[in-house]
């Protein structure tokens, strides 16, 4: 069964509104995506984007700048399958968060701008974040429909996910990644070390668990293994991260990424 939802719409003030959705869909039958907008949870809700690929997980709506970025607006995706006689699969309508308490979107659009100067000006630097598809056409080159699992330890197609391309498109943020702890793992094979640090990101957009962080200015290559909430007033502005550094040897330093 396929399900739509809507994780984040998210205000970037001053140029665009970052909706953010994710998909289940077990049986790779996802053909296109459209976003949809409304000023009005019931609607109607008109198409400002469609056909948009199952590479792409987020929109980044530049017109809502010119109507206000602080004016409700809704939102909604449309998931069109390949399975013929299916009507549009849709989200539920989502807005801004604290859009019902003008205090708490004031407070976090300074917050969120005060990162922003702080992460760009001083103390930051930029990372890409390769979102670790999970729906989509599966790899013809290593997935195996009876095992539902690859049958390459280091497949040069879907770098080790099964799903076609791997990952999502690249998003570039700004971040600040902490000094590296190296803590001693012990195990039927002896002391193990298991290299572990912190990475404060911007809020958007949202990582989860196994997705890749790229250092841009050094090509490091870091995988997501905690995600901690983090709240000041019940206002999120960052995520905050737990990674750690993958050997240079790991399929994850072959996935393209342009570090120009």
């Amino acid at each position: 069964m396929i399900t739509v939802s809507i994780d984040r719409v998210l205000p970037v003030y001053p140029e665009f509104m970052h909706v953010q959705w994710s998909i289940s869909d077990p049986d790779s039958v996802v053909q296109s995506i459209d976003v949809l907008r409304s000023g009005s949870p019931e609607g109607p809700f008109n198409v400002i984007q469609s056909g948009l690929l199952t590479n792409q997980t987020f929109y980044q709506d530049f017109d809502a700048a010119k109507q206000g970025l602080s004016k409700r607006i809704w939102y909604r995706i449309a998931v069109t399958t390949q399975v013929q006689g299916i009507d549009p699969i849709l989200s539920d309508a989502r807005t801004v968060q604290y859009a019902e308490q003008k205090h708490r979107l004031r407070l976090a659009r300074k917050a969120r701008y005060d990162l922003h100067i702080t992460l760009s000006r001083l103390n930051g630097s930029r990372f890409i974040v390769l979102k670790k598809k999970r729906f989509g056409p599966r790899c013809d080159n290593c997935y195996n429909e009876l095992t539902q699992d690859s049958i390459l330890s280091r497949c040069g197609s879907c770098w080790g996910t099964t799903y076609e391309g791997g990952y999502f498109d690249p998003v570039e943020v700004w971040g600040k990644i902490d000094p590296q702890v190296i803590t001693p793992q012990f195990g039927v094979q002896g002391v193990s070390e298991n290299n572990v640090t912190g990475l404060l990101i911007q809020d958007y957009p949202e990582v989860e668990h196994e997705d890749i962080i790229v250092d841009k200015q050094t090509n490091r290559r870091f995988i997501v293994m905690r995600k901690m909430k983090t709240e000041s007033s019940g206002i999120i502005v960052h995520q905050d991260l737990q990674v750690s550094e993958l050997a240079r040897d790991s399929i994850a330093y072959s996935i393209p990424v342009s570090l120009s």
